[in-house]
């Protein structure tokens, strides 16, 4: 658990190597939080291809819309899993504009969409009744990269919560209050 919250504050000048000049976060490569990125961003791949190559006239009639948004779903997860891995392995999160975003943050939220679309999008695939084998590996693999974006969001919170508990710690002690001196001011 130390290497998620050390891998998901800012880069340090240890861990990096330039590739073809481009600075690479080799810790947060190494780090549970990018392997679990890899690995869920490669299943939403996997579903995708699975729910795509399982279309047909029978049943696309009926259940376009359900195809429709699993796909939408597992391509959109991919791509945002994609880039957000980009960011963090080539150190675009500690860049000028970049260091403004709470980035701990930013994890939980989109994981957390990803979760309630995956669990919707994995169940209603599940359920319906034009059982082609394809469909039903698709949302194998959908149910898979779910569980997989649920050990993501865990540990997020996780290094969400030690960075707060940091910066609790950086404050010390609140001021107590002192109504005399707080007049005073005024």
């Amino acid at each position: 658990m130390a290497d998620v919250e050390a891998s998901a504050s800012q880069p340090q000048d240890g861990n990096i190597v330039y590739l073809w000049k481009i600075p690479v976060d080799k810790g947060y490569v190494k780090s549970l939080d990018s392997v679990l990125k890899v690995v869920a961003a490669a299943l939403s791949f996997i579903a995708f291809i699975c729910c795509a190559s399982g279309r047909s006239d029978h049943c696309d009639d009926q259940y376009s819309s359900t195809y429709n948004y699993f796909e939408f779903v597992s391509i959109s997860a991919f791509l945002t899993l994609l880039i957000l891995w980009i960011f963090y392995a080539l150190t675009l999160r500690s860049r000028l504009f970049f260091k403004l975003l709470p980035w701990n943050l930013v994890d939980l939220i989109y994981l957390a969409v990803y979760i309630i679309f995956y669990a919707i999008a994995s169940i209603v695939l599940a359920a319906q009744p034009c059982g082609k084998d394809s469909n039903k590996a698709g949302a194998a693999f959908g149910f898979f990269t779910l569980g997989c974006l649920c050990a993501n969001a865990f540990f997020s919170f996780q290094a969400w919560r030690g960075s707060r508990m940091e910066s609790s710690a950086d404050t010390g002690k609140s001021p107590e209050y002192n109504a005399e001196r707080n007049m005073e001011q005024y």
